[in-house]
């Protein structure tokens, strides 16, 4: 089977999540399977393939020069490679690639929720782009045939937005981690001694940092002495402010370190020996960085919304709060601190439900529906 993998690989030796993350995580276990001859496309023309160039047949597109220009590019690859399945890791811009001639092995993968994040940008202007994306995501989907939902949240939003598109051939098939968070134990002794927590992601209001900065005041007021460490970097210049005033006000400044971004291995190891993950997020789908936590068997705190509690049970394999409610957190995180010793099951149950998002178990899923594509071509 010839695949194209097609969407916006992260440059080489540069900070890669989300999409990216999950990008690269595919590639690394397609280039492993003798089933599969795989052929690498970037959206972007700065991608780098070093760790992939001797192992597969690699492109870059001038994407975002002129997407007229790398829908002609692509086009010409396609005609030249002649796949048997083009797979597409996200759908707005690379959707602008599509042509109804690709529609019966054709494959998107959605990820973001355009309708539910444009609501949660800060300027009129993002919010304007975030529409935009929006219509094209929905023009498009609905003339695509294959679609790839990673949780039950995100397909129940296309299903609802399309109940008269009968035709499509639709998989629930979730994100592949990394095989270092697997492959790497986490050093945790029961977290003593250790009320050290972290956050991982773009640092936007959609992710909910300063709900977590409140509650780490909250846990101070409390008499509890805790750190939290960010591992990302600003995408939106007015939060920041608002985050830096936040901190200021609180005064929790020597109790906030900021560690600016870190591609996988380095937030491996940066957060080895923390025990605690948290994503106060208002908005995900299903997100790479819980999965990414659990597989380390890290107590996980995040928000109940969205694709959340398809991830973890609550009270089990990691703990839920309502969003934005900076009180319940502490709460959750006060229990947690303060009570260490009867984490290691919650621990335990993380690690064994991680066990979905191995790579080699998603690329498996996915290579069965890519048959089930082609058989109905």
């Amino acid at each position: 089977m010839k695949l194209f993998l097609v969407g916006d690989f992260p440059e080489d030796n540069k900070t890669y999540g989300g999409v990216q993350g999950v990008l690269v995580n595919m590639a690394n276990e397609l280039v492993k399977r003798s089933d599969v001859e795989l052929v690498l496309v970037s959206t972007s023309f700065n991608s780098g393939f070093t760790k992939f160039e001797n192992k597969c047949s690699v492109y870059k597109l001038s994407f975002r020069q002129s997407f007229l220009e790398a829908r002609r590019q692509f086009n010409n690859i396609v005609i030249k490679e002649s796949p048997d399945v083009i797979h597409l890791q996200g759908v707005v811009p690379g959707v602008l690639l599509y042509r109804s001639s690709y529609r019966n092995f054709f494959v998107v993968t959605q990820h973001a929720i355009l309708s539910e994040e444009r609501l949660l940008q800060v300027t009129i202007k993002r919010k304007v782009l975030f529409r935009i994306k929006e219509i094209v995501e929905n023009y498009y989907l609905n003339r695509i045939k294959n679609i790839i939902f990673i949780s039950k949240y995100n397909k129940r939003i296309y299903f609802k937005k399309n109940d008269k598109n009968l035709d499509v051939n639709s998989e629930l098939i979730v994100n592949p981690v990394n095989d270092i968070f697997f492959q790497n134990d986490s050093k945790i002794n029961n977290g003593q001694g250790r009320n050290e927590m972290y956050f991982v992601g773009e640092i936007k209001k959609r992710k909910g940092l300063h709900v977590l900065i409140q509650a780490l005041h909250l846990l101070d007021k409390k008499g509890i002495d805790s750190r939290l460490h960010v591992i990302g970097g600003y995408k939106e210049m007015e939060y920041k402010k608002e985050i830096d005033k936040l901190i200021s006000s609180l005064n929790v400044s020597e109790k906030v370190i900021f560690c600016g971004w870190k591609n996988q291995m380095e937030v491996l190891r940066y957060a080895q020996d923390i025990p605690v993950f948290v994503l106060p997020s208002f908005q995900e789908t299903l997100p790479l960085s819980i999965a990414e936590a659990m597989s380390q068997g890290k107590i996980v705190v995040a928000t109940d919304i969205c694709g959340i509690p398809e991830m973890i049970k609550n009270n089990e394999s990691g703990y839920l709060f309502p969003k934005g409610n900076s009180k319940k957190l502490a709460k959750v995180l006060a229990q947690i601190f303060q009570n260490p010793n009867k984490q290691e099951k919650v621990r335990e149950k993380a690690k064994f439900a991680s066990k979905r998002f191995q790579p080699k178990t998603v690329i498996e899923g996915t290579i069965n529906f890519y048959k089930h594509v082609l058989s109905k071509k």
